[in-house]
């Protein structure tokens, strides 16, 4: 079979007698007419009021995620910017912001690599900076969260944050207000709800009671996110669904539906798992890759071993992330001390790689260097055949094995008898 690596594929040749479970999201049929079920949604919106109920406002702020997330942007916004002329808004007034949370500004340069060449050509596009000094300050959530704002969507009319639905380790799900409630949130905002990642509910596929993602809600309220537009993908990214309206009634509906597409039930754990994030542009670089890695470990025996097929072409991404991996020196000292440290985003992910490197040794199939894999304690490889090798020395007897191809959506409930 073949995995998904970056922008291509590689192809796994197992070591003869070897079996392997394949774990995919459920079969759902992608949908036959996507700009049809867009519009469809956009027409019946969830939770009572459709963008006619806008009509006659004067301005509207559009969310979009940056490029770590294939939303389609191409089919969804011409469809959602003639509907808001449809409404008298007009389009002179209609601006685009690049969510980009913590992650660096996009460059004005790589605008293209997101959204459609007409909508760059006819309406300002401009990316969040998190760090920014203009944001606006709304008060604190309940849970004491400091809520910043990105200036030029707080003074629209309209808000809506386009976006996916997809599972999240400890969001829950994404959806809903988090486009805009994270990517347009200021630095100290989405430090402090993502704090909230050490509660025992703060995993894949829990909302209800999720600290991160009730917080979230909350955020989303004071920034006053009107509208979601919100899709559905399969691990080809092909179109499944959309849900539009009001975020909350779109997260809640849409998380539905999405869990039915990607929890996977299995009854056992595994002793090797083989996981790919999804390739690009989840694997961009290891910090979007590792929600791949936190995918596969629940799956895995503890001192088995995962096999991280992720090709990072823009290395780790993040240099909190590296230096916070490098004062410690072992997997174990950072579970054990880092929830003890004042939180830090970026250094955040450290803890959540290292969860996985004690329960199994993670062996690095990517593009970086050697040396900046060991870096994060894992077992550098080029080539599926080296880490077969070894495996086939520490396995005499053919082991169970678990392959993963979209590992960063895909996670699975082990239902122990």
């Amino acid at each position: 079979m073949e995995v998904p690596f970056g922008r291509g594929k590689v192809s796994l040749h197992l070591p003869s007698g070897w079996t392997v479970d394949v774990l995919r999201p459920n079969a759902v049929s992608p949908a036959a007419d996507p700009a049809g079920e867009v519009t469809r949604s956009l027409e019946n919106s969830l939770g009572g009021k459709g963008l006619e109920g806008f009509r006659g406002i004067k301005s509207v702020a559009i969310a979009v995620s940056d490029e770590t997330r294939p939303v389609p942007n191409s089919l969804l916004l011409p469809i959602l910017l003639n509907k808001l002329g449809e409404i008298d808004v007009p389009r002179s007034s209609i601006r685009i912001l690049i969510a980009s949370g913590l992650h660096p500004p996009l460059p004005s340069s790589r605008f293209l690599n997101i959204l459609p060449a007409e909508v760059l050509r006819d309406y300002p596009v401009s990316a969040h900076d998190a760090k920014a000094r203009d944001l606006v300050f709304l008060g604190k959530t309940s849970r004491e969260t400091p809520v910043y704002v990105q200036p030029l969507f707080l003074q629209a009319d309209l808000r809506i944050a386009v976006g996916l639905i997809d599972p999240h380790q400890f969001v829950g799900y994404t959806g809903g207000v988090k486009c805009a409630a994270v990517g347009l949130a200021g630095a100290q905002t989405i430090e402090h709800n993502h704090s909230f990642l050490f509660h025992p509910q703060a995993v894949v596929g829990e909302i209800q009671n999720n600290p991160v993602r009730q917080d979230l809600e909350e955020v989303g309220k004071m920034m006053g996110v009107n509208f979601a537009v919100n899709v559905v993908l399969d691990e080809a990214n092909r179109f499944l669904k959309a849900y539009c309206g009001e975020p909350g009634e779109v997260e809640k509906i849409g998380s539905e539906f999405c869990r039915s597409v990607y929890e996977i039930p299995v009854s056992r754990e595994y002793d090797v798992v083989i996981a790919s994030p999804g390739g690009y542009p989840k694997d961009i670089n290891l910090y979007q890759a590792q929600k791949g890695l936190a995918h596969a470990t629940p799956l895995v025996r503890r001192g088995g071993d995962i096999i991280l097929l992720a090709e990072c072409p823009d290395g780790h991404g993040e240099e909190v992330f590296y230096e916070t991996m490098k004062r410690f020196s072992s997997p174990k000292e950072i579970v054990d001390k880092f929830p003890q440290e004042p939180f830090k985003m970026g250094a955040h992910k450290a803890f959540l790689w290292a969860r996985s490197l004690v329960k199994a040794e993670v062996h690095m199939c990517s593009a970086m260097e050697k040396n900046l894999s060991r870096g994060f304690m894992v077992t550098p490889t080029r080539t599926l055949e080296e880490v077969f090798a070894k495996l086939k020395k520490k396995y005499p007897d053919p082991p169970a094995i678990a392959v993963i191809p979209k590992a960063n959506s895909t996670y699975a409930r082990v239902q122990k008898s």
